[in-house]
C-alpha cells in the first residue's frame, strides 16, 4: 500500500500530465527529457497510453512548416522530367512537390487522397491525353489550378487549353524560374502563358479560324487524327466507342469545311497546328 506522501506525489503528477498534455502539441513525450524524482513518477509516466505516436521536435518542426508551403502534383509520363523538375521547383522555400502522377488517369485519382494547390501537367500523355484530364480533373474539382505544361509551343492548342479551364498554359522551354514564378502567378489568380505565345494568343481571340469554334474534346480529336491516328486508336484512347469517334470526326470536318483526312491534315499544317 502507497504512503500518504506516495499518494500525493502521484495525484500531483497526474495533474501534471494532465496539464502538459493540455499544453503540448507532443503530448507526454516531453516528460522523457525530464529526470523521474522518483520511481513512482517513473512507473505512472511509462503507464499511461499514447493516443498519438509520439513526434520528436525536429519533425514536428518541419510538418508545421510544410503547412504554409503551396503544395504542386507534377503529372508527366517521364519519371526522369518529373524527378528533374521537382529538385528546381523545391529550391523555392514556399514550394513543395506533395504528390507525383504518370498518367492523368493517376493524378486524377490521385487528387482525392492528395489534395494540392496546383497541379502541372503534360499534354502528350498515354492513355486519355491531357485535354480530357484536364476536362476530367475539373469536373470534379472545379477550383483546382490546374498549369498545362507541354513541349507544344503552339498557340491554338494554349487557347484550347485555356478555353477548357486550364489557368496557365506553360511550355518545357522555359526556365526554372520563369516556372517557379508561373505557379507563384497562379496562387494569386492570374493566368500565366509562356511568353512566346502570348502575343499569339491575342490574336487567336479572334473568332475567324474555324478551329477556334471546336468544342474542346473536337479539338483533342482534330488533333489525334491530324497526327495520323485511326478512328480505332482514338475510340480506345479517349474511351469511346467507334460511332462516337466517327462523329467527332463527322463534326471537325463539317465545322472546317474539309471533306477528307488528307484536306484535315493539310488544314491543321498550315495553321501551325502540327509541325
Amino acid at each position: 500500500m502507497l504512503s500518504a506522501d506516495a499518494v500525493a506525489s502521484c495525484v500531483g503528477v497526474l495533474s501534471l500530465l494532465a496539464r502538459i498534455e493540455t499544453l503540448s502539441p507532443c503530448g507526454f513525450d516531453v516528460l522523457r527529457a525530464v529526470p523521474p524524482a522518483s520511481p513512482v513518477f517513473f512507473r505512472i509516466v511509462f503507464s499511461v497510453p499514447w493516443r498519438t505516436p509520439p513526434l520528436l521536435p525536429e519533425t514536428y518542426a518541419k510538418d508545421m512548416s510544410n503547412l504554409k508551403k503551396t503544395t504542386v502534383m507534377l503529372v508527366d509520363d517521364h519519371a526522369v522530367v518529373r524527378a528533374g523538375y521537382k529538385r528546381y521547383i523545391e529550391l523555392d522555400p514556399g514550394l513543395l512537390v506533395a504528390a507525383e502522377a504518370a498518367s492523368g488517369e493517376e493524378a486524377y485519382a490521385l487528387l482525392e487522397r492528395v489534395p494540392v494547390d496546383v497541379v502541372i501537367m503534360d499534354l502528350s500523355m498515354p492513355g486519355q491525353g491531357g485535354f480530357e484530364s484536364l476536362r476530367r480533373i475539373l469536373n470534379r474539382y472545379p477550383a483546382q489550378r490546374v498549369l498545362i505544361f507541354s513541349m507544344h509551343e503552339n498557340a491554338s492548342i494554349a487557347n484550347q487549353a485555356l478555353r477548357l479551364g486550364a489557368c496557365g498554359y506553360l511550355t518545357k522551354s522555359m526556365t526554372p524560374d520563369e516556372i517557379i514564378d508561373a505557379i507563384h502567378q497562379a496562387m494569386r489568380g492570374a493566368r500565366p502563358v509562356a511568353p512566346a505565345l502570348r502575343v499569339d494568343l491575342d490574336e487567336l481571340n479572334a473568332p475567324n479560324l474555324p478551329h477556334n469554334e471546336l468544342l474542346p474534346r473536337e479539338f483533342e480529336v482534330l488533333m489525334m487524327l491530324a497526327n495520323g491516328e485511326s478512328i480505332e486508336s482514338i475510340s480506345a484512347r479517349l474511351h469511346l466507342s467507334p460511332k462516337t469517334a466517327s462523329n467527332y470526326q463527322a463534326n471537325i470536318r463539317k465545322k472546317l469545311g474539309i471533306g477528307s483526312s488528307i484536306e484535315l491534315q493539310r488544314y491543321a499544317k498550315e495553321r501551325g497546328l502540327i509541325p
